[in-house]
């Protein structure tokens, strides 16, 4: 056994990639966004339905308002940048900071 060399093998993992820990198929950063997402299309979606003349109608309306809120939600949860390596939110999120960032740089003594 001491004369045997050990066999190494690569075993492909993507460590900068968050876990899908609810079921394997969601993390709990992209549940949060459905939770949000739900609890805000749930709180206008009864107004919106008694606006309507008839269910048919009012069930066309709630599923048109409540398009754009599931479209904003969907991609800060799931759509990633693959040349930064980052989703959505985090990148958004990198560029509202980048203002505070900034600062007043000058060369030489402070006066």
């Amino acid at each position: 056994m001491e004369g045997e060399k050990m066999r190494k093998e690569t075993v492909p993992v993507d460590m900068s990639s968050e876990q899908k820990s609810i079921l394997g198929i969601i993390s709990k950063r992209q549940l949060i966004y459905f939770i949000i997402g739900g609890s805000i299309i749930y709180s206008y979606t009864p107004t919106v339905f008694n606006l309507g003349p008839n269910i048919l109608i009012s069930i066309i309306m709630c599923l048109m308002a409540a398009t754009p809120t599931g479209a904003v939600v969907f991609f800060l949860a799931f759509y990633k940048l693959e040349k930064r390596q980052l989703s959505l939110d985090q990148y958004l999120l990198i560029k509202a900071q980048y203002r505070t960032q900034l600062g007043s740089w000058r060369k030489g003594r402070r006066i």
